[in-house]
């Protein structure tokens, strides 16, 4: 224990970890839960603060634990180090263990703000752990890639290219994802509402495959060396076989299309929330209970606009949760911090029927400018509301004050009986 405060206290690795706290820290502040995708949601705060922690804080650890790895080359003492009573594997593991305890410590550092936050938009507090495990082990292998090729390469470019390497390498599987090394090396940045939760067996295999492959390649410089006191076999041939099986695991693990790899789908629950005004209702998950308040207000207002309007989807139930057959639509929450304007227009919008058949292609409608008639029903129903809509041209819009212009009770018949057509994929009536 002492030696390892000590390799902490004198190593480079606590620059590293305190300027990524400090970045961390504002990264994690700056950001107004209004404008935020995390802010609110416990599950989507850990992906943040995971991938935060692997794509930025990993990079710049692993290079910092290269420098540290690197010491004796740059001073001359790697035929002494080789030759200590303590084995070339056991020094490796010590700077591993020294800069992956701080890369920990400014990791805890980031979840209690980055939670904090979460907790004061929220009315719930369900943590999602896994993900953060996963993010620490896979700081973990980024950590002992840097004290590998520190310790085998003397060259003070080495530090560097270990953080350039991690950097490069998620850039990389961002743009082909989908491949082994999307699994065996993660860093997720995914967007999951209220519907998915982690996939814990998989975060887990996941963590041990980072924790045994990492500790194996702490100990090649040593063996490529022949250091005087080498490895022990079995304890390394127990770590590679670890690492073999939990790799192959991910590998062989498919990937639930259209769902993410590491999410699943949560249960029903057993009563969502729900808020209903008139002929209007709206349900949302348990955990957006928080948003319960501006869904009512929300619900008002589609009901106040839409009257006594027949044909459309009155009943709104968020991304996920189970729908009775009928007039109803998917609610889609992108924001945990949804305003009540944010709702109104999304119910609006989900309020238009659909074509049944998926294969029903466009009408367009001459009288309109040679848009589809979709378009036009849309904008019908949106001015009736008093609600913003795109423009089309000047033909567009003759057309609409066509509809917009004729008594409320023609205009009723109009829109219901367009959207009953909408429904049955047929071209809508004749225009008022």
């Amino acid at each position: 224990m002492r030696v390892l405060l000590t390799e902490m206290r004198r190593g480079e690795a606590k620059w590293g970890a305190a300027l990524m706290g400090a970045v961390g820290v504002y990264y994690f502040t700056a950001e107004s839960p209004d404008e935020s995708d995390w802010i609110g949601w416990w599950t989507q705060t850990s992906l943040q603060v995971q991938l935060f922690a692997v794509i930025v804080m990993g990079s710049v650890m692993s290079a910092a634990a290269a420098w540290s790895a690197g010491r004796a080359f740059r001073h001359r003492t790697r035929l002494w180090a080789d030759t200590a009573a303590r084995g070339g594997w056991a020094q490796s593991l010590l700077l591993w263990l020294a800069a992956w305890l701080w890369a920990l410590l400014a990791y805890a550092v980031l979840i209690a703000v980055a939670f904090s936050r979460t907790a004061g938009v929220s009315d719930v507090s369900e943590p999602a752990w896994t993900p953060l495990l996963l993010g620490a082990g896979m700081m973990g292998l980024e950590i002992a890639v840097g004290v590998a090729v520190g310790s085998a390469l003397p060259s003070r470019v080495v530090a560097p290219f270990a953080g350039v390497f991690w950097y490069s390498l998620f850039v990389v599987v961002a743009f082909v994802p989908d491949t082994p090394l999307d699994k065996l090396f993660p860093a997720i940045d995914e967007f999951w509402s209220s519907e998915f939760e982690p996939n814990t067996t998989r975060m887990l295999v996941a963590v041990a495959w980072c924790l045994a492959f990492g500790l194996v390649l702490t100990a090649l410089p040593a063996l490529r060396r022949g250091a005087a006191l080498t490895p022990r076999p079995v304890a390394l041939g127990a770590l590679a076989v670890a690492a073999l099986v939990a790799g192959g695991t991910l590998v062989a693990f498919r990937t639930p299309v259209p769902d993410s790899y590491w999410a699943v789908r949560k249960e029903q629950p057993a009563q969502p929330l729900c808020t209903t005004s008139g002929r209007t209702k709206a349900c949302l998950w348990p955990d957006d209970r928080h948003l319960l308040p501006r869904a009512r207000a929300a619900v008002r207002t589609v009901d106040s606009g839409l009257g006594s309007l027949a044909g459309l989807n009155r009943a709104f139930y968020a991304d996920g949760l189970d729908r009775p057959s009928g007039a109803t639509a998917e609610l889609p929450l992108m924001s945990p911090a949804a305003t009540k304007d944010d709702l109104t227009d999304a119910m609006f919008s989900a309020a238009l029927p659909r074509p049944r058949s998926s294969t029903c292609e466009p009408h367009l409608l001459k009288s309109a400018g040679g848009y589809p008639d979709t378009f036009l029903f849309e904008a019908a129903v949106r001015a009736r509301i008093g609600a913003p809509s795109e423009y089309y041209g000047e033909e567009f819009g003759r057309a609409l004050e066509r509809i917009t212009g004729a008594p409320r009770a023609k205009q009723d018949r109009w829109i219901e009986a367009a959207a009953g057509a909408i429904r049955a994929c047929r071209p809508v009536p004749e225009l008022p």
